[in-house]
This record gives structure tokens, C-alpha cells and sequence, in this order.
């Protein structure tokens, strides 16, 4: 009995060892090792400066891919869009800044399955092209991309842009090449709009900067028409010394027959406001007028709601045209009447011809092709243009024509001849997305000239190849120059049917 009871003394002892039990912060369980507090991480080695063969491995910090260093590229060509091409990593790179045969160092900007894009980093070896830019914020501004090239080199990749597009998508050679429309280098621009930014220390206005939401703070524009330029300084200051913070989030900018600014409003402003605003539209010598948040119509300074007008000429066809500040109008004035001009040159057109004017805004083509035509039809999607356009003709005297608010693709064939009957010409001059379901009803009228003013070469090609193959031939393809130190290119095709 002795000898049972000393082995189960032994046996409690065991047990007592490896039974589960608490300690202080760790759970200790039968057969599984104590293991130290995760939270609690200490290094395996002491510091004590002692050189040693084996150190912990550092942690490896991956390089973000955007801005990443690309190293040395030569540009082999340009782009499209302004841009120079070299390869790095077996892709195509679009490089912002470059030209052709430049030697430079690039960070990268984007990394697309196909195709990269960056900007120059450093010029190893420049082309004898290159040129200082004009303006002082060029390097950050977004607003321009070919400063650095002069005007002549300008032309060529727009011209190579078009050319091109239409060669490579629509299979199509123009039998002749019209000159390029340009204008001045600087100073063209009689519209913009800058956006406010109150939310640092500083207060900005001015534009986005290349490739971000950020702005860049201007004091000038080298692009816009010197009386808007001007107008920036003092703008920073009014709206910086609101007391109403917040209320604006952009200004547009307009010159016509005067400076017209509107204000975009997000939130009331006093009365002090109010009368800082009248003190500095008396002071400059321009309009001033608030548009309230998404609304489409236009306040005074009075607090009135209004209905105003401002007016531009196209001097050739003795023509004043009224549009709303909120309407879209050409921003390069002189470019626009050298484009009009071209435009009615390539039409052709006789007394005794009626033309359909599509995309016809508030007439900046239709009117004058009315004092030269039988009859002409402007159709315009947006209703308050179309309105415009009316008022335009009525003022003028013009009874020939006839102002429709429609949409295309909804129009439909039957209802288009309804209201044309039989076409001699037509005219179009759509958005960037192109005219592709409006190119199948002309096809479908058959005229006999086309003329397409088109501000993207890509879309351009994609309507010329079914006009092509409604069998239409492309007689004439010019370049327009409406953007100088822009990659923004705009052309006018005439398409004749066989």
C-alpha cells in the first residue's frame, strides 16, 4: 500500500507540470511549445556595433511604378497627340515633351498592358527643333503640350495626324491637299475657364496641372487674348478677399464685342461680397454675372435673373452672330471665319440649292450659307442653341432658313427626307465622338458634296470609310490649326459622290 501511494504522489506531480494552466499574457497547452507574444516583436540580433557575418535582411521597398525612373530613350517619332514615341521594356512609350531624336531620361507616368506613357525626366541631347517655351507656367500647366516646338513643327504632327488616320483607317488618299488655316502663335484665345482651389493656405486659380487633379496658380495665359489675360491678377485678388470662402468653384472668361465674366456659384454671397464684385466690374471694364449651381441661367449683380447676349462677326459675309455666354462658339475667332470661308468654298453651292447643316449650334455656318442658297436647314440636339439660331436669322432677315432641335439617331430617314426633301449639299460639324449614325443617313440622302469639319482625326477616319463605301470619293482634306501650342488638331474633308 506504501509503494502505490509514493507512486501516486509521483504521478500528481506530473501531471501538475504539464496541465494547462494561465500565465502572465500566454496560454501554455499539454505538448505544444510556449510561444512569446506576437505583438512583442524584438530583433534577433543586439546592436552592439560589432561587424557580423549574417544581419537581419531588410525589408525590400518596392519602387512605385508611377514616376519611376525609365533611363535613357531616344524618341523615335511623334504621335498623334503631340507626344514622342520611344520603346522601353519590348512596348511603344508615349513620352510628354519630347521630339524626334531626342535622347532623354523619362519617369514613367502610366504602364498599360500594350503600351506605356511617360514624360521627360532630363534632355540628354536635344533636337535643333526645340525651342524655350513663351509661358512661365508651361512646365506644370496642362493647358498647353507643344511650347516647346516651334510653329512649323506644330503643323506637321497635325497634319501627319490626320493624314495618317485617314490613310491607315479609311484606306483613303485625299486627290487634293488644302492649305492649313492658322492664326497667330499666342494671344488667339477669346475664351476660358479657370478653376478656384481654397482649400490650402494659398488661394489658386488657374488650370490643371499635366496629368493630375492639382491646379497650378497663374498670373497669365500667353494663350488667351490679352484682355482676358490681364484679367487674372486681379481676379486671384477679388475672389481670394471674398468673405464668403467656398462660393466660387470656377470663372469663365469670354471676348466678343466686350469681356464678359460669369462667376460659377456654389454658395450665397453677402452683400459686402456683392459690392466687391460691382467695384471690380466697373474698375476692369467688363460684365460680370453669377451662374448658381447647375443652373442654366445667368444672375447680375443686381440678384436679377437676365438673358444676355454678346455678339462676333464674320466680317467676309457682313454678319454679326448673338450667342449666350453659356453657348459653345469657336475660341479662335480668327480661325473660325478663315474656316467658314473654306468651308462654303468646298460646298460650292448655286442659288438655287438647298443644304442641310448638321450639328448646327447657333448658326456660325448656317447663316452665312443663307445668304448664298435657296434654302438651308440647321439641326441642332440642344434646344436653347436652336432658339439662338432662330434669333440669329430673325435679326438678320435671313427667311430661308429653318432652325430644328432633334436628335439624329432618333429622327430616323423617313422624317429627315420629310423635312429636307431633295439635298444638294450637306455640311456637318460634330462633337469629338464623331457623326457615325449621322454619316449613315447622308449616305442614305445622297447629296452630292459633303463637307465634314471634324476635331478628331480618329473619328474622322472612322465616318470617311462609310462615306467611301456609300460611294463617295475624298476630294479635298486640309488641316485647321485652331489650337496652336495644343496637340489638338481640327480638319475639314470634302467628300463628292461618284
Amino acid at each position: 500500500m506504501m509503494r502505490i501511494a509514493l507512486l501516486h504522489s509521483i504521478l500528481q506531480k506530473f501531471l501538475k507540470n504539464f496541465v494547462m494552466k494561465k500565465t502572465s499574457g500566454s496560454k501554455t497547452s499539454f505538448g505544444k511549445k510556449p510561444t512569446r507574444d506576437k505583438t512583442e516583436k524584438k530583433s534577433m540580433y543586439v546592436d552592439d556595433g560589432r561587424p557580423r557575418l549574417q544581419q537581419p535582411r531588410k525589408e525590400k521597398i518596392e519602387q512605385p511604378l508611377d514616376n519611376m525612373r525609365l533611363g535613357e530613350l531616344t524618341i523615335e517619332r511623334m504621335g498623334h497627340d503631340g507626344r514622342g514615341i520611344a520603346y522601353w521594356n519590348q512596348k511603344t512609350c508615349f513620352v510628354e515633351g519630347a521630339l524626334t531624336g531626342e535622347k532623354i531620361t523619362a519617369r514613367l507616368v502610366a504602364n498599360h498592358p500594350r503600351y506605356a506613357e511617360a514624360r521627360v525626366d532630363q534632355i540628354v541631347e536635344a533636337s535643333v527643333d526645340r525651342i524655350p517655351a513663351e509661358c512661365q507656367h508651361y512646365a506644370q500647366c496642362g493647358g498647353c503640350q507643344l511650347q516647346h516646338a516651334p510653329a512649323t513643327t506644330q503643323l506637321a504632327i497635325k497634319q501627319a495626324a490626320v493624314f495618317e488616320q485617314l490613310e491607315r483607317w479609311a484606306d483613303a488618299k485625299p486627290k487634293k491637299i488644302l492649305d492649313p488655316i492658322v492664326s497667330a502663335d499666342y494671344g488667339y484665345r477669346r475664351s476660358a475657364r479657370l478653376a478656384i482651389d481654397e482649400r490650402g493656405e494659398d488661394f489658386l486659380l488657374g488650370f490643371r496641372q499635366i496629368n493630375s487633379h492639382q491646379l497650378v496658380n497663374i498670373d497669365e495665359c500667353s494663350v488667351l487674348v490679352p484682355s482676358l489675360s490681364q484679367l487674372i491678377k486681379p481676379l486671384r485678388m477679388l475672389l481670394a478677399n471674398l468673405s464668403t470662402k467656398n462660393a466660387i468653384s470656377h470663372v469663365d472668361l469670354l471676348s466678343a464685342d466686350k469681356t464678359f465674366i460669369v462667376f460659377r456659384q456654389m454658395e450665397p454671397l453677402n452683400e459686402k461680397d456683392y459690392e466687391q464684385l460691382r467695384f471690380f466690374s466697373k474698375n476692369q471694364s467688363c460684365d460680370v454675372y453669377l451662374q448658381p449651381n447647375k443652373s442654366p441661367e445667368l444672375i447680375n449683380l443686381q440678384q436679377q435673373k437676365v438673358d444676355p447676349r454678346l455678339f462676333y462677326s464674320l466680317e467676309k459675309y457682313q454678319l454679326t452672330i448673338g450667342f449666350h455666354p453659356l453657348d459653345f462658339i469657336q475660341v479662335n475667332a480668327d480661325v473660325n471665319e478663315k474656316m467658314v470661308h473654306q468651308a462654303l468654298s468646298l460646298l460650292d453651292l448655286k442659288p438655287d440649292e438647298t443644304v442641310l447643316d448638321l450639328f448646327c449650334g447657333i448658326g456660325n455656318f448656317t447663316l452665312p450659307i443663307a445668304k448664298q442658297v435657296k434654302r438651308v436647314i440647321g439641326i441642332e440636339g440642344q434646344e436653347s442653341m436652336v432658339l439662338r439660331g432662330r434669333e440669329n436669322a430673325q435679326r438678320l432677315g435671313l427667311e430661308n432658313i429653318e432652325f430644328m432641335a432633334a436628335d439624329l439617331e432618333k429622327l430616323g430617314l423617313p422624317r429627315l427626307r420629310q423635312v429636307c426633301g431633295k439635298l444638294d449639299a450637306v455640311l456637318l460639324d460634330p462633337p469629338r465622338d464623331g457623326a457615325k449614325q449621322s454619316v449613315a443617313l447622308i449616305a442614305q440622302l445622297a447629296p452630292k458634296r459633303v463637307v465634314y469639319v471634324s476635331c478628331n482625326p480618329a473619328t474622322l477616319a472612322r465616318d470617311a470609310k462609310e462615306l467611301l463605301a456609300a460611294g463617295y470619293q475624298l476630294t479635298a482634306l486640309g488641316v485647321i490649326d485652331m489650337f496652336p501650342q495644343t496637340a489638338h488638331v481640327e480638319s475639314m474633308a470634302l467628300f463628292v459622290r461618284k
